[in-house]
C-alpha cells in the first residue's frame, strides 16, 4: 500500500510540473522556442536594429540583432572575400537615391572592409534561434 501511495504521489509531481507554467525541463522549453519562431524569409532589416554581423564562412552570415534574436544569411554564391569570424561588412544599397543606409534589403550587396573588390549579393534573412545561432558562431571559431 506505501509503495502505491508513493507511485501515486510521483505521477501527480509530474502532472503538476507538466501543467504548472514556467517549470518545463530546459530541453523542452529549447524544442518549444524552435517551433514557435516564425521561419519566414524576411526581405528588409532596419540597419538600427543590427548588433552585430558576422560571417560563418564564405557563403553565411549571421546577423545579431536586437531583442536577441538572429538572422541567417544564406548567400546565392561563395564570396571568396568573406572568411569565418569576419565582422567588417559594408553595405551597398541597390536603392541609390535612399541616400543614407536605413534599411539592408535582400537585394543590396556587401564588401569587405580593406579588401577592395569584394562586392557580394546578399539574399533573405531567415529567422534561427539563439541556439541554433550559437552554433553557427562555434563552426565559424566565434565565442
Amino acid at each position: 500500500m506505501a509503495r502505491t501511495n508513493r507511485l501515486l504521489l510521483l505521477a501527480c509531481g509530474a502532472a503538476l510540473l507538466a501543467i504548472v507554467p514556467g517549470t518545463r525541463a530546459p530541453a523542452e522549453e529549447k524544442g518549444k522556442a524552435a517551433q514557435d519562431l516564425d521561419r519566414t524569409p524576411i526581405d528588409c532589416v532596419q540597419m538600427s536594429s543590427i548588433a552585430r554581423k558576422t560571417a560563418i564562412d564564405n557563403k553565411t552570415i549571421l546577423f545579431s540583432m536586437k531583442g536577441n534574436k538572429f538572422l541567417r544569411v544564406d548567400l546565392p554564391g561563395a564570396c571568396p572575400s568573406l572568411t569565418p569570424g569576419q565582422t567588417q561588412l559594408i553595405f551597398i544599397t541597390a536603392d541609390a537615391s535612399a541616400g543614407k543606409l536605413a534599411k539592408l534589403c535582400s537585394r543590396d550587396s556587401f564588401g569587405v572592409e580593406h579588401k577592395p573588390g569584394s562586392g557580394c549579393q546578399l539574399a533573405k534573412f531567415n529567422p534561427v534561434t539563439p541556439d541554433e545561432a550559437s552554433q553557427l558562431l562555434a563552426t565559424a571559431g566565434v565565442k
